[in-house]
């Protein structure tokens, strides 16, 4: 019963419908609820995702999966595909011991070059800050992710003027390999995220990097294959962009070139980061007063923590120490711009040098507005009350019971949803229990308290049967309910 291969994240067949993907993603209509026979299944609607992985990270079940280039990419290599690689900083962080030998392994595989997305961090910094500078520009969002980017260009269109128009620190290296290096191979990224494929093939970024090679299968592989022993031969060396992935990481480089003072709003972590922005939007329209940058990330541990890394690395602090590790050993060596006995004013002019060959207008890009198929219906009056009547929820203590079992926060968002076409009033265990209630009224099955059943009599007929099938979703949505209510009371104490 796999749901759909068509979308990046999918459903497969361990799914029991417990709605803690709904409860986890940030859009509304991203997940539909279908009926198979007596269950319930959560299907990804591939359009309206955005690959963010909050349901990867919340199923306890294995119950989705996500698709990258990972098998094209070593197919290629065989052919003997002219094949470069770029990696993020996040792979140190995940691997410290072994990221080296990785690398070296697919060099020995055939890639040719091998360049840290870190020196994209660089580039993606200094475009930032010339921007910044010659166009005067006030409260710009940070862009390197790509989950974030397609939210905004999904559902807050009014803050396309604001993403900043520079390339995330993955194209602007793969620009920087093209343009300046001369590289004409095609590029592979290896990748902590799932919604670089989205980045990567948007027509915006002009096809500079063909594949989305994600650390959780690409260790798959490897790991069936076997990893060498002889170390990377790396073409580049990066800078403090080595810290992007960490939460902050972005508005730490700003600071170190720019100063304390300035203010830069922070904020990560699925769902909180968009409810950040959507209240941000309320402050552009507003006019009110805005940072000189916001720094957001999909991922509450940042990139290093992304939800295509290995499952068995997830929410390892070990990770946070690996990356700063790495950036205090930079700076213990005083050289160039990490040299902390500079100024930041010092810092930026030695920044500036350093790329004073490289053409801003090269880094800078697009977005495209995708709000008009993806607009989330918001019902009147009338046709709320009008699902709650479907759904026998006719008082306003059943309006507002919101015990979350559906998956969203409140009873009102689930008619939302139902009015979307995203959820079935089944989906509701008081809707549930209410049918468990009168079937068992009509048709006398007999039960121990409630909502226990006792084996059906087949002579009961077809009204019994559905009694016990209501009784079963009943014990199973009820159940979730009670999980939902402890979840919820653990996170106030």
């Amino acid at each position: 019963m796999n749901m759909s291969t068509n979308g990046l994240v999918y459903t497969n067949d361990n799914c029991i419908g417990c709605n803690r993907c709904i409860a986890a993603c940030p859009v509304l209509t991203a997940n539909s609820v279908v009926e198979n026979g007596d269950k319930q299944f959560v299907h990804v609607e591939p359009d309206k995702c955005i690959a963010c992985g909050a349901c990867l990270d919340v199923c306890e079940h294995h119950a989705r999966e996500f698709d990258d280039d990972t098998e094209r990419f070593f197919a290629d290599l065989r052919r003997g595909e002219k094949i470069s690689i770029l990696y993020a900083p996040a792979l140190v962080a995940n691997y410290p011991q072994n990221y080296r030998y990785i690398l070296g392994t697919l060099q020995q595989m055939g890639a040719n070059h091998v360049i840290s997305v870190a020196f994209g961090a660089d580039i993606t910094t200094w475009a930032y800050i010339q921007y910044i500078q010659k166009n005067q520009f006030q409260g710009g969002i940070s862009q390197p992710c790509p989950a974030v980017v397609r939210y905004i260009e999904n559902f807050i269109p009014e803050l396309l003027p604001k993403l900043m128009p520079v390339h995330s620190p993955l194209l602007c290296a793969a620009i920087y390999a093209r343009k300046y290096m001369g590289i004409n191979d095609k590029f592979a990224f290896l990748s902590p995220c799932i919604a670089k494929k989205e980045e990567i093939t948007d027509p915006n970024t002009h096809g500079f990097v063909q594949y989305n090679v994600t650390f959780d299968h690409l260790m798959r592989y490897l790991n069936r294959h076997g990893i060498g022993k002889t170390p990377v031969k790396e073409d580049l060396v990066s800078g403090l962009g080595t810290i992007y992935p960490m939460p902050g990481g972005l508005k730490e480089n700003v600071r170190w070139f720019c100063g304390e003072q300035v203010f830069i709003q922070q904020s990560e972590g699925e769902k909180k980061v968009y409810e950040t922005l959507h209240k941000y939007a309320k402050r552009v329209t507003g006019g009110r007063n805005l940072p000189l940058l916001v720094d957001v990330l999909n991922c509450e541990n940042g990139c290093i923590d992304g939800p295509a890394i290995e499952e068995s690395k997830r929410g390892d602090d070990a990770m946070l120490y690996a990356i700063s590790q790495q950036k205090a050993e930079h700076q213990a060596k005083g050289k160039g711009f990490w040299n902390s006995r500079k100024s930041c004013g010092a810092r930026l002019r030695m920044l500036n040098r350093a790329f004073s060959k490289l053409k801003l207008e090269d880094f800078l890009r697009q977005y495209t507005d995708r709000s008009q198929e993806h607009k989330v219906l918001v019902p009147q009056e009338e046709q709320v009350q009008q699902i709650f009547r479907k759904m026998e929820k006719r008082t306003k203590e059943d309006q507002s019971i919101n015990c979350s079992a559906c998956g969203y926060s409140t009873c009102r968002e689930m008619a939302q949803a139902i009015f979307n076409g995203c959820n079935i009033p089944q989906g509701c265990v008081h809707y549930i229990k209410h049918m468990v209630e009168t079937d068992k009224e009509k048709n006398g099955a007999h039960f121990r308290g409630h909502p226990r059943k006792e084996p059906p009599d087949p002579r009961d007929g077809a009204g019994c049967q559905r009694t016990v099938r209501y009784a079963d979703r009943f014990d199973r949505q009820h159940g979730r309910a009670e999980r939902q209510h402890g979840r919820r009371k653990r996170r106030h104490q």
